[in-house]
């Protein structure tokens, strides 16, 4: 079975959080990666593996959490550190 994605990336100033053909903004990185998680739970306990990934550069991404492997909710030293707003 495929793991559903939800994807943290920047765009335009803010942050998203993307899944198939769906997006949701929110004004902090922390606050995307936290409903990333948590949409990527709740897809988890509904039978579907699901994986978070934090897009770090063009064409890469980082995996931050994963259904049934990462601790939920992550506390803030499993999650990668925030880099300096710019």
């Amino acid at each position: 079975m495929a793991l559903t994605q939800f994807i943290v990336l920047k765009r335009k100033g803010s942050w998203a959080v993307k899944s198939n053909d769906q997006e949701r903004s929110f004004s902090a990185q922390l606050e995307a990666m936290h409903a990333a998680i948590q949409l990527a739970n709740e897809c988890g306990k509904n039978g579907k593996p699901s994986v978070v990934l934090l897009q770090t550069a063009k064409k890469q991404f980082d995996t931050i959490w994963t259904y049934g492997e990462s601790p939920f909710p992550p506390s803030k030293s499993d999650l990668p550190s925030l880099p300096k707003a710019s």
